[in-house]
């Protein structure tokens, strides 16, 4: 049986694209697609957040037992309590607990692995545009 150019061209690539689909379901698995499987570069809440940030007068050092100091000029008195990571809708939020009951909680919108803005509950949009470090307060970025 000979085989012609065309037809060796055209199992050539029918396997090139049987190979580029099940190269893409190994990347991305179905609980991956649906949002509900961290993925193979997800890593702790702790390892992720542990570090020190700072911008506006104000010092964040969040450690990897959950638990944070904020001080600085513009929080006054230093804070000290525990930490969460919370989704709401599209954005992943940094809450602080402080232990004083008559204190409120501080809320941070996670920009990126290096950024943090402060943000109300209720107005979480300011995470939904860029950056503008001119125009927007509140923001920490991780110490080096």
């Amino acid at each position: 049986m000979k085989i012609t150019n065309l037809t060796r061209t055209v199992i050539l690539v029918c396997l090139g694209i049987f190979g580029s689909i099940v190269n893409a379901n190994t990347l991305v698995t179905p609980s991956a697609a649906a949002g509900t499987d961290p993925g193979p570069i997800a890593k702790s809440e702790e390892t992720f957040l542990a570090g020190t940030f700072s911008g506006d007068d104000i010092e964040l050092k969040l450690d990897a037992k959950g638990r944070f100091v904020l001080s600085g000029g513009a929080v006054g008195k230093s804070l000290h309590g525990n930490w969460t990571m919370e989704k709401s809708g599209l954005h992943t939020l940094l809450r602080l607990s402080v232990d004083k009951k008559n204190e409120d909680d501080w809320l941070f919108g996670i920009r990126s692995r290096n950024t943090l803005q402060a943000v109300n509950e209720g107005k979480l949009k300011v995470l939904d545009r860029p950056l503008d470090i001119n125009e927007d307060s509140g923001v920490l970025t991780r110490v080096k």
